[in-house]
């Protein structure tokens, strides 16, 4: 089967697009982001098949009960709200012994069969499966997905992608007022640089597989956006992509969005608000992005400068948030890294991020 990885460009709508595909009869996928951490990586290092199948349900417990899931609100599926998924553990795991054992055992090999095992322990045995959809959404996770798989023949890379100053307003508002404030962190701010402005950077040797798809787009041009898709990535257009759902069922959006979204939104538009910048702020960031924002048609709100600091070493507002928060709430070693990703972030800017490393729009 071909491998579709998906990644997310900041607050650009990744868990919306996977969710268009869980009714899709020649895609599986795991409902949500498969996080290829340091412990997932040890599923490869394993040769014995119910051990693989059992450290995989531990690492993953949220697929198996989605009453768990309140952050992406999988405890609260479908129409009422009143809804939520299990599927057999020990089902899974009599499945993916079955599957694996009829293998070379290969690393690919326990990825095909750990979904395989997982279709089939849901009850959705498709036999027009032609793609793995694999929501890793972080570009980090994708260099230790790097160390046991690969881009393997007719792969293909997805990144969701959004206005990013918009996008970084959205970040602070819901991720202020959500679980009080704690993942207004130092760190968690500078991942944000790296999948709003440097992702196209990590994905370069890949340029020519990868395509951004717009959240924008996906709103306001459903069809014709998910269309384009389908051709991309080699299925057929279905109707069934324009129903937002996990496991069949309704999905509202998750809780860090604070509202319920109702699926695609034909009238979506951005909302920028100015008071995350101060005017030096977006002279200094579309400076550095203007290709970005260009290539990808989003707007220049500033008057752009022939020359700007190289470093631009004051705080940027969105810091001096950010930086608010994690002096309020968090421990010591929290706090003493405030220095330590401010200055990752003077040497993140520190260049232009070039156009001839971005992708294609779909």
């Amino acid at each position: 089967m071909k491998i579709v990885i998906l990644f997310t460009g900041g607050r650009s709508g990744s868990d919306l697009l996977q969710s268009l595909f869980d009714g899709h009869n020649e895609v599986s996928q795991f409902p949500g982001i498969l996080h290829f951490t340091n412990d997932l990586l040890k599923i490869f290092e394993l040769k014995n098949p119910k051990k693989i199948a059992q450290k995989f349900i531990s690492l993953n417990q949220f697929f198996f009960d989605s009453r768990h899931n309140k952050k992406e609100r999988h405890d609260k599926l479908g129409k009422r709200k009143n809804e939520y998924y299990v599927v057999s553990k020990q089902a899974f795991e009599k499945n993916f012994i079955n599957f694996f054992n009829k293998t070379k055992k290969s690393n690919l090999d326990i990825l095909v069969c750990l979904h395989k095992a997982y279709m089939f322990s849901k009850g959705s045995q498709k036999n027009k499966l032609k793609i793995i959809f694999l929501h890793i959404h972080l570009i980090e996770n994708f260099k230790n997905y790097l160390k046991v798989l690969n881009v393997y023949k007719n792969s293909k890379i997805i990144v969701t992608y959004r206005d990013p100053l918009v996008s970084m307003c959205s970040t602070v508002k819901n991720w202020s007022a959500y679980g009080k404030g704690r993942y207004m962190t130092p760190r968690n701010l500078f991942t944000n640089y790296l999948f709003h402005f440097n992702i196209f950077n990590d994905l370069k040797k890949y340029k020519k597989i990868t395509r951004v798809v717009k959240l924008e787009e996906i709103h306001t041009n459903s069809k014709k956006t998910l269309k384009k898709l389908s051709n991309f990535i080699g299925i057929k257009y279905s109707n069934t992509l324009l129903h937002s759902t996990y496991f069949g069922k309704k999905w509202w959006g998750d809780s860090i969005s604070k509202k319920y979204l109702d699926g695609l939104n034909p009238n979506f538009s951005n909302k920028f608000d100015k008071n995350f910048f101060t005017n030096n702020d977006l002279q200094f960031i579309e400076n550095k992005i203007v290709n970005i924002l260009i290539k990808y048609k989003y707007p220049i709100r500033s008057t752009l400068l022939s020359k700007v600091d190289k470093y631009y070493f004051p705080l940027l507002k969105l810091e001096k948030i950010f930086y608010r928060y994690t002096l309020n709430n968090s421990k010591l070693k929290t706090k003493l890294s405030i220095i330590y990703y401010y200055m990752k972030r003077l040497m993140l800017f520190k260049e232009t991020f070039r156009g001839k490393n971005l992708p294609n729009e779909i």
